[in-house]
């Protein structure tokens, strides 16, 4: 396997591995703004030029649950 396959299958891993054990991170996350996100990340990366990285992709997507779910346990209180 090519080194970006692996990137990129270890940056879905990480995401699923996230989800798994951050669940509520993810819930009422559907599929279309999951993949919103994503393709708004892949086109910052174009737009600007810059090659693709997988794992800033990952960790730029698990950092967006993770303060959605700072802010909702915050708005809870």
């Amino acid at each position: 396997m090519a080194n970006v396959e692996r990137r990129l299958v270890d940056s879905f891993w990480d995401l699923r591995d996230d989800a798994h054990d951050h669940p509520d991170r993810w819930r009422g996350v559907t599929a279309e703004v999951l993949f919103q996100r994503l393709a708004e990340y892949v086109e910052d990366a174009e737009e600007h030029g810059e090659p693709m990285d997988w794992r800033s992709i990952a960790d730029r997507m698990i950092a967006w649950r993770a303060s959605e779910g700072k802010a909702a346990a915050t708005n809870s209180r």
